[in-house]
């Protein structure tokens, strides 16, 4: 069994624990590349909506108060001292900075854990960004989908493992003989890199098997007909 306490962030880690995830949440506070596992992203869910839920508890418990003395001056007592209403109004207004805080120090390791776990479902981690525009609801259904093993395309580790095979392979293919379609002029080459004679030079001076070929019908007979103009005997 692997040890959580090695396995960096990023590289998914199934059937983690509560405590680990959440370790494993704060410890990738800035991580977006790689992967998180289902369990990694629905323990750290988990752990941000209970502490969001305890940290609105005391603003939810002002608002209360604030409403009960609002009914109660105006029912009972309508010209009575607002100062009890005024006090559940500051007591409401004090608690929203902590409940603020707290938001803010798990909203970006929340949309980080959520960016990887999309990945490892072989999506695209920006889905995430819907949250921003009120479509939270889309990455969050994503997020159910299992671990595709394509999804390792997004670690970064596989990344540098291609970009070097890749850099391996054009070293080893991508250089090509020498004079290899480097153009002499046009109708130079002859295979790679031999030149031949001029394309567009004067037909009598184009190479005729070993000898040059001077223009007219090649002689090949001495015969009366093959004289060109005299009649045959």
């Amino acid at each position: 069994m692997s040890n959580p306490s090695v396995i960096p962030i990023g590289q998914p880690l199934p059937g983690v624990s509560f405590g680990t995830a959440v370790q494993r949440f704060f410890r990738g506070y800035v991580v977006f590349s790689g992967r998180a596992s289902r369990s990694e992203f629905w323990w750290a869910t988990l752990f941000t909506t209970l502490i969001m839920l305890v940290a609105q508890v005391p603003f939810w418990i002002a608002y209360v108060a604030l409403m009960v003395e609002t009914i109660r001056l105006d029912t009972t007592n309508p010209n009575g001292d607002p100062t009890a209403i005024m006090s559940a109004m500051f007591a409401m207004l004090g608690w929203m900075i902590p409940m603020l805080l707290v938001a803010l120090a798990v909203v970006l390791p929340s949309l980080a854990v959520m960016w990887r776990r999309l990945q490892d479902a072989n999506f695209h981690g920006a889905f995430a960004l819907l949250q921003l525009i009120s479509l939270g609801i889309v990455p969050l259904i994503m997020c159910f989908f299992p671990s595709n093993p394509l999804g390792v395309r997004f670690d970064p580790a596989y990344r540098a493992q291609q970009a070097a095979a890749y850099a391996a392979y054009g070293q080893a293919y991508g250089q090509q003989p020498a004079g290899y379609a480097q153009p002499q002029g046009y109708g130079l080459q002859q295979g790679h890199g031999q030149a031949g004679p001029a394309y567009g030079q004067p037909y009598g001076q184009q190479p005729y098997g070993d000898q040059p070929y001077s223009g007219g019908y090649p002689q090949q007979s001495s015969g009366p007909y093959d004289q060109p103009g005299q009649p045959g005997a």
